[in-house]
């Protein structure tokens, strides 16, 4: 460029930057990118998809800013010199309406000649080339083409080619609603080592660029959308659905045409009708919530997430916290540049004014329930797996509902079928399942789950219960975090199942013999991978440690001391790549949480004391719930020791593959036979070099009763004493009432009014502990794992030795909880009557 023409660049971009803010996205690739360009020996040149001179514009500020290599800079390579570092893929022609020409982009052409006839002499090698080509996106708006606004049709980013007229409004308009985004730099010299001449060289390289545009564009704006209108005439077409209303009557009957009436019904109650207008309005409006009840939004992984992104459908699987989940994760995605997701809500929150807002963020509706209406079902799973064929990415949640313990729920496989049968049915585009771990400091639902679990009736949601909770918006909620677990390829696991089932027909009226375990261990591997994103947080790391003293109280130097063995337990054991931890230290975790008004630190001339409020030990159970996953195998471990002194490994071992299996499902966490042994080592390490055992060969012992290390033993054994409380209690049932006696309806029954009434005369100050959902998946594990079966009669038998049990569980929990636990079932025949005729 001369010098004149870099002249009227830089007023022109001087003018640009008064409008013209784009967020930049990807530091890591501008950091790569910097590095390039530090190099003498590297040559740097920027690839625009249409060009255009706001988007020229728009890249020369931006490297200016980050002190990257300038687009109109002169590119000097293989003995020839251009006037520009910058490489248009797909040239425009034309004045007022402009189109992409067919032919290959002129400077690209005139490179790679430059290249491939470098490489031909004697004295250029490959090597001697370094010239990275730099893909750089530019989205103005970013909005896909389908908004019920004329004026926001034409000028917001779509897949269209703008003419000199449009983008000049385009950009006037969503300017400072622009993104930019770096790829990672791509090298020449792979290309030219093929040996092609200049021709094919060009070809493969356009094809490269192009596909990765394509995607990238994807990945950011979304797919090219068509009307809402037009998506629900796909969804009447899918075969299933014809043939639902097709069953009603011949062709142009009155039944017929009441059953298309009532499909199209359901499609319109279901399909979403995304708007870029609203979603751009609740950006802002989000913005400003989240600043002023949050320290701050939290987010990990998100580089993972972008490599997964190009190219595949995802299907963003979050556990379920909050009602704010909904509008986190999409919040999240927009602001980092990624495609909104489609998300699946219940039709419970389809509320007046709420359900068309969220209807337009990108929200679907569906029914709690599908049984008795087939047409419904298949409206639902044709729109479903429309969404999917079109590269849509969706969210939903497969635990059903909110978690009310802040332990994860068992996986419902609806959603997962479907999305495995649309896999099925167009397998083209590859499908990844991105978990997705939620972490709050304080829930603004927080009081109502703790009613709910203490037995009050769930309230249903309402516009008038929802202005009613925005008084809560005035407090502080703490951080947020959002943490972004490893993806799982739907077609890897779908191979373990079945070899053929790429070749088998998917329109047949019976579902493959292996379809439900498949779902069963997607729901489950998902869960997994959500716990093994976990966010450890500051205020998870105070409940875990206060709720396991008796009066959830403690001395400031004891938990000082506490929070630091956790914080390096946790360093230690966890999935460093996944799993986060606060960068805080004890003291600091101490002040956050009188901060949150979580706990009370009351001054004492022997020292402070820090405590928590009766209120908040309660709703302190649900942070604790979230974590304790993370601790349950040192927790394991230092519950053998409550009664014994020395154990050697194997022992410990022989102990743990004993409740391993049940507190693994229960904590929604993995441990096979083969790696307990492994884990076991490391945490006994661990716990050594903290001083929580002491090694003496093979055998490992406990500190001296009343040393601080012995302390800090126990209180980390109490956080898995309940749950091992909960199991000695089914089995002492069980062996009370003996064979044939009783259903395991009854069963469940009896365990819960037990642990309602421990609960009560121990003070234990956690609601789940008596929670019917844990003693019914308890109860299951035993059937899975053959211990106990149903009989004819559908009563429960017992098929395994307990007397092991019993034994293991006075070594553990001791005598005097033993004997309470057995007293506690000690249930007399007519309180048992009016147990089962509901008399309290």
């Amino acid at each position: 460029m001369t010098g004149f023409g870099r002249a009227i660049s830089a007023a022109l971009a001087r003018v640009m930057r008064l409008w013209v803010r784009p967020e930049v996205l990807t530091d890591a690739n501008v950091d790569t990118i910097r590095k390039l360009h530090a190099d003498p020996a590297v040559r740097v040149c920027y690839v625009l998809e249409t060009g255009g001179l706001a988007d020229f514009l728009t890249l020369q500020t931006v490297c200016q800013q980050r002190s990257l290599a300038l687009p109109s800079d002169e590119l000097q390579f293989a003995n020839e010199q251009f006037g520009r570092s910058v490489v248009v893929l797909r040239r425009l022609r034309g004045w007022l309406f402009r189109r992409k020409t067919r032919t290959q982009s002129r400077r690209l052409t005139q490179v790679v000649e430059a290249a491939v006839a470098a490489r031909d002499t004697d004295t250029a090698t490959v090597d001697a080339l370094p010239l990275y080509l730099i893909p750089v996106g530019i989205y103005w708006g970013r909005a896909p083409g389908k908004e019920r606004s004329w004026l926001t049709l034409l000028f917001s980013e779509d897949w269209e080619v703008a003419g000199r007229t449009r983008k000049f409004i385009t950009t006037l308009l969503h300017g400072r609603h622009t993104l930019l985004q770096f790829s990672e730099p791509m090298q020449m010299a792979p290309i030219l080592r093929e040996g092609m001449d200049a021709s094919r060289s060009l070809r493969m390289a356009s094809r490269v660029l192009r596909v990765h545009f394509r995607l990238r564009r994807e990945a950011t704006v979304g797919p090219d959308l068509s009307h809402r209108r037009t998506l629900i005439n796909e969804v009447l077409r899918d075969a299933p659905v014809r043939a639902l209303v097709g069953a009603e009557g011949d062709a142009g009957s009155r039944a017929r045409n009441k059953a298309e009436k009532r499909a199209r019904k359901y499609a319109m109650e279901v399909a979403a009708d995304l708007s870029y207008p609203t979603v751009r309005i609740l950006d802002r409006v989000l913005t400003g919530l989240w600043h002023r009840i949050y320290d701050g939004i939290e987010l990990n992984g998100i580089d993972r997430l972008r490599e997964t992104a190009d190219g595949n459908e995802l299907v963003y699987v979050p556990c379920h916290r909050s009602h704010f989940d909904y509008l986190l994760l999409s919040y999240v995605l927009y602001k980092q540049g990624l495609s909104l997701p489609y998300v699946a809500a219940g039709i419970n929150l389809n509320l007046p004014v709420v359900g068309a807002i969220l209807r337009s963020g990108g929200a679907f509706f569906l029914r709690r329930s599908f049984s008795g209406n087939r047409l419904y079902a298949a409206v639902f799973r044709a729109y479903v797996k429309a969404l999917q064929t079109r590269g849509y990415p969706l969210e939903y949640f497969i635990e059903g509902g909110r978690s009310r313990t802040g332990r994860l729920l068992t996986p419902k496989g609806g959603m997962l079928s479907m999305t495995i049968q649309a896999f099925r049915e167009d397998d083209r585009r590859p499908v990844k399942f991105v978990p997705v771990y939620f972490g709050y400091e304080r829930l603004i639902e927080g009081p109502s789950f703790i009613g709910e679990m203490s037995g009050q009736k769930k309230r249903k949601e309402s516009l008038f219960g929802l202005v009613r909770s925005l008084k809560a918006l005035r407090e502080q909620f703490g951080q947020v975090y959002v943490n972004i677990g490893e993806p799982i390829d739907l077609a890897n696991l779908l191979d373990q199942y079945s070899d053929d089932w790429r070749d088998a027909d998917p329109h047949g009226t019976e579902k493959p013999e292996w379809l439900s375990d498949a779902v069963d261990t997607l729901g489950w591997q998902i869960l997994e991978r959500i716990n093994g994103a976990a966010a450890v947080t500051p205020i998870s790391l105070l409940a875990l440690a206060l709720l396991g003293t008796p009066r959830q109280a403690m001395s400031r130097d004891d938990l000082t001391r506490l929070l630091d063995l956790y914080l390096a337990l946790f360093a230690r054991t966890r999935d460093a790549t996944t799993t986060t931890l606060p960068d805080m230290s004890a003291d600091d975790i101490i002040a956050h949480g009188e901060k949150l008004d979580v706990i009370r630190v009351e001054s004492h001339r022997l020292g402070s004391i820090v405590h928590l409020p009766e209120r908040q030990a309660l709703l302190l159970t649900y942070f604790r719930n979230n974590i304790l996953h993370l601790n349950a195998v040192p927790s394991l471990i230092a519950a053998c020791y409550l009664q014994g002194e020395s154990l050697s490994e194997p022992e410990i071992l022989r102990l743990l593959h004993l409740t391993a299996p049940y507190v693994s499902q229960e904590l929604r966490v993995s441990w096979s036979a083969e790696q307990l042994p492994g884990l076991v080592s490391t945490v006994l390490d661990a716990m050594c070099d903290a001083r929580l055992l002491i090694r003496e060969g093979s055998v490992f012992s406990r500190p001296p009763v009343g040393s601080a290390s012995a302390f800090a033993l126990n209180q980390l054994a109490q956080s898995i004493v309940p749950v091992l409380q909960r199991y000695y209690m089914t089995i002492a049932l069980l062996n009370k009432y003996g064979d044939g006696q009783l259903t395991q309806n009854r069963l469940e029954e009896l365990c819960q009014l037990c642990a309602e009434r421990l609960s009560i005369l121990y003070g234990m100050r956690s609601p789940d502990f008596f929670d019917r959902r844990l003693f019914r998946e308890f109860l299951g594990v035993l059937r899975e794992r053959s211990v106990i079966r149903i009989d004819d009669d559908s009563k429960l038998e017992m098929t395994g030795d307990f007397s092991a049990i019993d034994r293991d569980a006075l070594l553990v929990l001791g005598a005097p909880l033993r004997h309470s636990i057995l007293s506690v079932t000690e249930i007399s025949p007519e309180a048992s009557r009016q147990a089962a005729d509901g008399v309290k």
